[in-house]
């Protein structure tokens, strides 16, 4: 009977309230009690005396709490934020977390290359030991060490620390490095695959390290300190834990969706797992991440990023037994004899308004959103058959769902898509002042009279008031709006890096700022569904690229002097080489989307006039687009970057933030016209979203935001309040092109239905030059916050500004 809730068991369980759905279109009914830990906990690790639990962070708002491993209570907590007033040398944590057999805790705190030292009390409250250990990394790398996963030998002299970084100066490898832990400092460092996370260590002699981009876990000698062997596990290895005998060693396998069994007396694989429900065999989207085995030695837990619960694995015969509900990201696992300890990164609340602040938080969208840890009871594994049932419920899994086809999705005649993807923009922000929608008008930034081609489109075609972009930033919404899916890495580091913390922007085709696929090495951040441009190569569609995953090349940055192929406003992924317009001009928010200033006769003191013969994105677009029409055929898929409605605050010499969404939105408008006076008008339609909805205000969810859908098929003027998000834009775009589900998330995604059998609504288009009074408006040196403004970058979109961009705004116009 279980194996046949895991295949077809659908629809036994009522659907849970609306409140439970996630803008990653994912519902969830998390087990137990919970507590709340702070932004995105990461790992957890249990006392050697297995009294408390400690928990560590790598989001926005990071702790160092303790809980009781009996009961799940708080007992302490130390915060590690970078604006604290409480004074510590450290300015983070970052997932690393070891025990020495006499209690002694050892954390890592990240990019600042330090591994704290700290102890509890019978009491449970932490404190720190010593100061922390320097763990730097080398003499002319560019990059720091970042200690991951820490180990510490049974006698506890050496410290090992898993150097979760790599770059050109390390040939792209990553390292273990062995420390003294009484003269804290490092005796040798081992070479290992690159990104290096997860370690453990077996008895005195042999480390296991994960190494997330190679599919490798690297075994250590300890004592002679280099490597033994390399295991082959599954796609991108995110989490290690040994049997209580040591016996086995169980690797989660993000990437693939797998468990590894391995037997360490001769460390090779001898069973593999499939983690992922039978109905959707083919698609990735589980996402095992932290795991634990039972101190019986006869369960396996697995933590399951995507699908939101935890996997139950009989260790005995190796075979996937079923799910448990948990929170939503769930990240790690513990247990004990009763219970079992999950940490849900991005908590258990689903929902997530940002139109007032919550308790002591701001209204940011990565301050907001707290993480928790659930204690549930092991009494729950009784009720397994019904738990993976809701779990299978959860997620939306039903059979057939992998197909090209949808059954409630008929293409009326579309051949050709144009993506639009913006920046940033929640609902309410923009079209919050639409009386038919559900808005709030006392909270729209940038209503009509700066958007009139939004909102003008919104009111023809359809307006999409629960519409929810899946992404916090633009360090995973680049990947969500062009993959569907995000990997742990991404989950992981995405709020790590925007809190100024260390990590780079490695998530638009470059890793700490390399190309890395132009010069043949894997992208640690490529999801397992790769990108939709592969997608269209893989199945025959045609396709050209305007600004997607485009190099920003320093000149500044030494990187650049060994790459050849790095080429700035050229392609950073293989496949969009050759199908990428170079006249298109990337994220750089001096340069306007549109021809607005042109119009109005008006250039901001800033402004990049002209880039290779054109004065504005939609200019070079629209040249190569008359190219098509003289042709008379184009590329079956386009997609379009128009960034400038991110604004630059308000910056001395650029234009007030209202000027810049209204040139973002005049290139919306100008597009729009030109395909509608076009014959390719006819058969086409242009899906536009934000790539997340971080600098904006929304009273539903941080996540709403404003998404379109332009084709004379759309029915006229319709209210369409369905539940939608990025992965309903992508399986739609999927479907018009004929092509099948990425990945797990698009598959269970509800198609955009808004079309009809006959092309209705085909009069064509005229954009809506906004007022030039609004155009002609820039900032000052007096302007409220322009030096707070002047450290957000005009180049590259995240900065540690970008949290204070809702204050910025909203002082600036409100």
């Amino acid at each position: 009977m279980l194996s046949l809730a895991l295949s077809l068991c659908f629809s036994l369980i009522s659907e849970p309230a609306e409140s439970n759905m996630l803008p990653i279109g994912k519902r969830i009914t998390p087990l137990g009690t919970h507590v709340n830990v702070g932004s995105f906990p990461a790992n957890m690790v249990l006392s050697p005396n297995k009294k408390w639990i400690v928990v560590t962070n790598t989001g926005y708002r990071e702790y160092l709490t303790v809980l009781d491993a009996t009961t799940g209570e708080i007992k302490s907590k130390i915060p590690f934020e970078i604006k604290s007033k409480i004074a510590t040398p450290e300015t983070g944590l970052y997932f690393g977390l070891s025990f020495a057999r006499d209690g002694l805790l050892y954390v890592s705190h990240g990019a600042t290359d330090k591994i704290g030292m700290y102890r509890i009390d019978a009491e449970g409250q932490l404190s720190r030991e010593a100061d922390p250990i320097l763990n730097k990394a080398p003499i002319g790398s560019l990059m720091p060490n970042n200690p991951a996963g820490l180990a510490v030998t049974p006698d506890g002299t050496i410290l090992l620390s898993a150097n979760n970084q790599t770059s050109h100066t390390t040939d792209y490898k990553g390292s273990v490095s062995f420390i003294d832990t009484a003269t804290k400092s490092e005796i040798s460092k081992v070479t290992t695959s690159a990104f290096p996370f997860a370690l453990t260590m077996w008895k005195d002699r042999k480390a296991y390290v994960a190494g997330e981009r190679d599919n490798i876990v690297d075994v250590i000698d300890v004592q002679n300190r280099k490597i033994l062997r390399q295991i082959k596990v599954g796609a991108n290895p995110e989490g290690l834990a040994l049997s209580p005998n040591l016996s086995v060693l169980y690797v989660a396998n993000y990437g693939s969706d797998t468990l590894s069994v391995v037997d360490t007396s001769t460390d090779k694989v001898r069973a593999t797992i499939m983690l992922r429900p039978v109905a959707m065999s083919g698609l990735p989207g589980a996402g095992p991440t932290g795991l634990t085995v039972s101190p019986d030695g006869k369960k396996v837990y697995v933590a399951l990023q995507d699908m939101m619960s935890v996997a139950v694995v009989n260790a005995v015969t190796n075979k996937l037994e079923g799910y448990l509900p948990a929170g939503w990201n769930p990240t790690s696992v513990i247990c004990t004899p009763e219970s079992l300890f999950v940490s849900n990164g991005k908590g258990v609340r689903a929902v997530n308004p940002n139109n007032k602040p919550v308790g002591e938080l701001g209204t940011s969208i990565k301050e907001i959103i707290e993480g928790t840890v659930s204690k549930v009871s092991l009494n729950e594994l009784r009720s397994l058959e019904k738990h993976t049932e809701q779990v299978i419920t959860n997620n939306l899994i039903r059979p057939g769902l992998e197909s090209k086809d949808h059954p409630e999705f008929k293409n009326p005649g579309i051949k050709h898509v144009i993506y639009i993807i913006k920046e940033n923009r929640t609902f309410d922000n923009v079209l919050g002042d639409i009386e038919r929608a559900n808005g709030d008008p006392s909270i729209c930034l940038f209503p009509k009279k700066v958007t009139p081609n939004q909102h003008a489109l919104a009111e023809r075609f359809v307006i999409l008031d629960n519409f929810h972009v899946c992404a916090e930033v633009s360090q995973d919404g680049w990947v969500w709006s062009t993959a569907g899916m995000i990997k742990a890495y991404t989950n992981r580091n995405t709020l790590h890096n925007y809190s100024g913390r260390g990590r780079n922007y490695d998530t638009e085709g470059s890793n700490n700022q390399v190309p890395v696929d132009l010069i043949d090495i894997p992208d640690v951040t490529r999801p397992p569904s790769g990108y939709i441009w592969e997608h269209c190569k893989k199945n025959g569609v045609t396709y050209r690229n305007y600004g997607f995953f485009t190099q920003f090349t320093d000149s500044a940055d030494k990187r650049f002097d060994v790459i050849n192929s790095a080429k700035d406003n050229g392609p950073a992924k293989k496949a969009l080489v050759g199908m990428t317009n170079d006249t298109f001009r990337r994220y750089d928010l001096a340069y306007a989307d549109s021809e607005a200033y042109d119009q109005v006769g008006h250039n901001f003191p800033q402004q990049l006039k002209e880039y290779k013969g054109f004065k504005s994105r939609f200019s070079s677009w629209n040249a190569e687009f008359k190219k098509f029409v003289a042709a008379g055929s184009m590329p079956k898929f386009q997609m379009v970057r128009f960034g400038s409605a991110h604004t630059n605050g308000t910056r001395d010499g650029y234009p007030v933030p209202q000027a810049m969404v209204a040139d973002n939105d005049y290139a919306v408008g100008q597009l729009v016209e030109a395909v509608s006076n076009s014959p390719f008008w006819k058969d086409t339609v242009i899906c536009i979203l934000e790539d997340d909805a971080q600098a904006g205000l929304d009273h539903v969810d941080a996540h709403r935001s404003t998404a379109y859908v332009i084709s004379p098929y759309v029915k006229r003027s319709m209210l369409d309040s369905r539940f939608y998000n990025t992965n309903s834009m992508l399986r739609t775009i999927g479907l018009v092109l004929g092509m099948a589900p990425m990945s797990q998330y698009d598959a269970v995604a509800s198609p955009i239905d808004v079309f009809g059998k006959t092309p209705d609504n085909i009069e064509p288009f005229k954009a809506i030059l906004p007022p030039a009074e609004i155009l002609k408006a820039v900032n000052t040196k007096a302007s409220p916050n322009a030096k707070l403004s002047a450290k957000i970058s005009r180049f590259t979109e995240e900065s540690d500004m970008d949290e204070k961009l809702n204050m910025i705004l909203w002082q600036a116009i409100k």
